[in-house]
């Protein structure tokens, strides 16, 4: 360690010609290099990492804590001041720190400190490291391009040989296979497809390269199941003559098999099905001829006449005047109950029709919930409800409001009221009213004019509740066998913690594969959180990069700070000399009509900053990557990563305060980023 008295900082000034002003500059400057020194080295001797833990020179890991370091202070007057006496402002230190900090010492006349146990790497083998490690993750981008270009492949463009032909031959590098969908039948199709595309190219001396192929787990996507709109009683008409007689029977069917009731289009005449809950066993002896009664939902008596047995569990009846058939309609049998029609008719609390005093009713099964979209705005009340809720009707029966449900209903017993709840990337906003043992009841809180459409399979995001849910699910286990065999590299979606990316390098290890690519997804507030463990514990990986995926991320931080977010998380990849994936939106209003707006084309060409760009599918997805590619040719010739005045920053979890084991109580002060 080094001794930083003044005594010791007085011997290491050199008589050169400074005024008071750079003296006192000097010595500030100094004392953040020696404070620098101190905390990354307790950073490293807290976490106990060995030199032969990495799997190459462990500078990398060195550096990122002096940048962790540097970062957790505001510098922003030492950067001011340095300007102006025409120094480096230390905006663009990020992959060599120690370096960087000792060359303009240099000019105060401070020498470097040698008594460090840290690695020190300067500019050029910063560079080198960053431009080799991304050629061993991404590959070799296209001739004039430094950054790589990877565009997500689904079974439609699997299934569009010229489409897949254009795109290898405009610029993509590596085809992207999310496992949230499809299934290993069609991974293989899309693989074999892109393969195929590739051969007839270099037959035709179009193409000559390999594109690689990543793979994203599905992971814990908490996704809308179903959804349950608010049942009415169905109408089963009869029509009627001038005079207001029935014309003619309405024939349907008394089913116990069935499990809702439903208008269908039957053969013949019969176009509805009564599903059957309680009575079944008199099915046994009815006859033909005999006639039910019952009140249907409007509370009028009717009577339905049996026509046919055609099974033990099938009856054909007919009815003679409309009737509403609703869950829990009493069919009382003539032979029972001779003045049934004396029997006063009341409503439930459900809101069905209810009598009392009957023994051996048969009794009607649930009407088929509606399971179209569902369209909300501010001020409306929906239902997130379990699966076991969801298929069990009776816990909510009769509940007018509209029910959603959960694929991970286990974090129910995370969220407390209050809570906000993000649905389809933010598109729907929702409030915690109450929580349920079987659900939790939201408020909306936008949009506000025009309705949003809640649709099955959109995502749900729950940024005030901690959930703890594990990034690599069973199911991701059993898919990875096939991905080890068929691709370059997997990611982690929902990345929270470096513990994800040690097991799923455990489980690639024991397949067989050590030097497989990894890549870890940023996309919560966990995962910012921890970006700066995640990246250590990458760090020991032969091959490891970081994605960020703006769409969640934008959603668990919020929109206004996406942007400080997503340079914050550059620049500790850049520290540790690990390359990143930038992914969501990227030209999404040009591949998908056509015309690009003007932000978006600002936002590609931003995109230079990491060492790959992510598109997705759409129908001029041609254009986007012709655009794409020429946008980063142009940048890279202007911009060689950024400048940046080091103000406040995204709090790190066990690395700003390694004394303090309590990070995530942490009270934020003014200088750091709060998500």
């Amino acid at each position: 360690m080094i001794s930083t008295s003044k005594q010791s900082n007085e011997t290491d000034i050199k008589p050169i010609l400074l005024n008071k002003k750079q003296r006192r500059l000097g010595n500030d400057l100094y004392d953040l290099y020696i404070n620098i020194i101190k905390d990354a080295e307790k950073l490293k001797k807290y976490y106990g990492l060995s030199d032969n833990s990495f799997q190459d020179d462990n500078s990398s890991r060195d550096n990122l804590f002096c940048y962790l370091a540097l970062r957790k202070r505001n510098i922003e007057e030492i950067q001011q001041r340095l300007t102006e006496d025409g120094l480096s402002s230390l905006g663009t230190l990020e992959g060599y720190v120690l370096s960087s900090l000792e060359q303009i010492l240099k000019h105060f006349g401070y020498s470097a400190n040698s008594n460090t146990s840290l690695k020190k790497i300067g500019l050029k083998d910063s560079k080198n490291l960053i431009s080799n490690r991304s050629k061993s993750l991404l590959g070799i981008p296209r001739d004039g391009r430094l950054t790589s270009i990877m565009v997500t492949i689904d079974i439609d463009l699997a299934n569009q040989p010229q489409l897949l032909e254009k795109l290898l031959k405009n610029g993509m590098d590596i085809a992207r296979i999310n496992c949230a969908f499809g299934s290993v039948k069609e991974w293989k199709i899309i693989i074999k497809a892109i393969r195929d595309s590739e051969k007839r190219l270099s037959e035709k001396g179009e193409y000559n390269g390999r594109c690689r192929v990543f793979m994203d787990l599905a992971g814990p996507k908490i996704r809308i199941e179903k959804i349950c709109l608010p049942v009415d009683p169905i109408q089963i008409h009869v029509p009627k003559d001038s005079f207001g007689k029935s014309v003619r029977l309405i024939e349907g069917f008394l089913d116990s098999q069935a499990k809702y009731t439903e208008k269908m289009n039957l053969p013949g005449t019969s176009n509805f099905i009564v599903s059957i809950s309680n009575g079944k066993e008199e099915f046994d002896d009815l006859e033909i001829g005999e006639r039910l009664f019952f009140y249907d939902s409007s509370c009028r008596f009717h009577t339905m006449t049996v026509l046919e047995k055609i099974s033990q569990s099938r009856i054909r009846v007919g009815v003679g005047d409309t009737i509403y058939l609703d869950e829990g309609i009493a069919l009382q049998r003539e032979k029972y109950f001779k003045d049934f029609q004396k029997i006063e008719c009341e409503r439930n609390q459900s809101g069905f029709s209810h009598i009392t005093g009957i023994r051996n009713a048969i009794q009607t099964g649930p009407i088929r919930p509606n399971t179209s979209e569902l369209e909300v705005k501010a001020g409306d009340r929906i239902l997130l409800i379990n699966k076991q809720t969801f298929k069990d009707n009776s816990v909510l029966l009769g509940n007018a409001i509209p029910r959603i449900s959960c694929s991970i209903p286990e974090i129910f017993s995370k969220i407390e009221p209050g809570h906000r709840i993000f649905i389809d990337d933010g598109k729907i906003g929702a409030r915690v009213l109450s929580v349920k043992n079987d659900y939790l009841e939201l408020e909306i809180l936008y949009p506000s004019h025009t309705p949003g459409k809640i649709k099955s399979n959109k995502g749900l995001n729950f940024p005030d509740s901690n959930l703890e849910i594990s990034a690599i699910t069973p199911q991701d286990i059993e898919n990875l066998k096939f991905i080890v065999k068929n691709a370059a590299a997997v990611s982690i979606s929902f990345t929270h913690s470096p513990d994800e990316i040690k097991t799923l390098y455990e489980e690639v290890q024991r397949l067989g594969y050590p030097n497989f690519g990894i890549i870890a997804k940023i996309e919560t507030r966990n995962g910012v959180h921890n970006l700066g463990r995640i990246l250590s514990a990458g760090l020991t990986l032969p091959k490891f990069g970081v994605l960020i995926a703006r769409g969640d991320l934008a959603i668990e931080t919020g929109f206004e700070k996406l942007s400080l977010i997503q340079e914050d998380i550059l620049c500790l990849c850049e520290a540790s000399h690990i390359p990143v994936i930038l992914a969501t939106q990227i030209l999404e209003t040009l591949a998908e009509s056509g015309l690009p707006t003007r932000a978006e084309i600002t936002d590609a060409a931003r995109a230079q900053r990491a060492e790959c760009v992510m598109l997705h599918k759409g129908k001029f997805i041609i254009e986007a990557i012709k655009i794409l590619s020429l946008l980063l040719k142009t940048e890279q010739i202007h911009h060689s990563k950024k400048r940046q005045i080091f103000r406040e920053f995204t709090w790190q979890y066990g690395m700003f305060d390694v004394n303090d084991n309590s990070d995530k109580n942490h009270t934020h002060n003014s200088d750091e980023i709060k998500i």
